[in-house]
């Protein structure tokens, strides 16, 4: 069975209790957490990263093995410490993150590290933007995008911004446009949209983005609890609406979303075009359903099983 490598961070997240600057580790970082939820729904998500042999780090190592996660691409390097990120919730489950993340272990993985022979033919590649910042991080990942294109592998890129990561917005932006460029697939928040492009009209924004991403066959746009649009490069879209349920927490979600997606891609149950992407999009968003009922993010990402239950609980 073909893979889906996930590069880049893997961090705990620190979510409050309750109580007054109390928290309760979780283990998170967008890649592992798309690597755990195409494990929980029977894939095979495998994790291209660094961690250290803190305590930290042997908590995230033990629940990516928990969920499936093949760690066989995970090196572990003693003299860097675990990126930790605290997060606070406003009225509407929304997430705010303080990071603690100077030359993380996560940083430090150099390109030399990428195994040559890390993909075949039908495998994917996944990154977000939090591993693009000014880093050995960064290089690994060109390394790894410039295999995964050697071996004619799908590459996805989940925007993903972090803006207290970086040393400024502009760099943010400036990157992310450089590597939107080698993307066969992007995912974007209405927000990230608005960021990279300018442009409130979401139709002009996925236009330009489009233009950036010279390679993407698609373009995902989630907007929360107002569902979720995907564009192909003649302007056609495919709504899929969020599902309705009570939101607890919405760590994880939208990397819950592009999970799901790239599971429905790499079994074959989706390809790359408008119409081969709408079954995948309802999961998606069945997934979510589940993913924001709970709290954590790798912990709470679903099996077939509780995709399945939501789905017959809403009709």
């Amino acid at each position: 069975m073909s893979k889906v490598v996930c590069i880049g961070e893997s961090l705990i997240d620190f979510m409050p209790t309750g109580e007054d600057l109390t928290f309760a580790a979780k283990a998170g970082g967008a890649p592992s957490n798309v690597c755990a939820c195409i494990a929980k729904l029977g894939g095979v998500g495998c994790y291209l990263g660094k961690l250290s042999e803190d305590i930290f780090s042997r908590f995230l190592l033990a629940n990516m093995k928990k969920w499936g996660v093949n760690t066989d691409y995970t090196i572990i390097d003693k003299r860097y410490q675990t990126a930790l990120a605290f997060v606070s919730h406003d009225e509407n489950g929304d997430r705010e993150f303080n990071f603690y993340r100077n030359q993380s272990c996560d940083l430090m993985l150099d390109k030399s590290e990428i195994p040559n022979d890390l993909f075949a033919k039908g495998d994917i590649l996944h990154f977000c933007s939090v591993g693009l910042v000014e880093s050995p991080s960064k290089y690994a990942h060109k390394r790894a995008i410039e295999l995964a294109k050697a071996n004619d592998c799908i590459v996805s890129f989940d925007v993903n911004v972090r803006e207290r990561l970086w040393d400024n917005i502009e760099n943010c932006v400036s990157t992310i446009k450089e590597f939107l460029s080698v993307a066969d697939i992007v995912k974007v928040t209405d927000d990230e949209l608005v960021l990279l492009t300018g442009e409130n009209n979401e139709e002009v924004a996925v236009k330009q983005l489009f233009d950036l991403a010279k390679q993407s066959k698609l373009l995902i746009v989630t907007k929360g609890g107002s569902g979720a649009s995907v564009y192909d490069r003649t302007g056609n879209t495919y709504f899929s609406a969020a599902a309705d349920v009570k939101v607890v927490d919405t760590t994880g979600a939208g990397d819950c979303f592009i999970g799901c997606v790239l599971y429905k891609l790499n079994c074959g149950e989706a390809n790359l075009t408008l119409d081969g992407i709408k079954q995948a999009m309802d999961f998606a968003s069945l997934g979510c359903g589940v993913v924001i009922g709970k709290k954590g993010a790798i912990e709470s990402m679903p099996t077939q099983e509780d995709i399945q239950k939501l789905k017959i609980s809403l009709k």
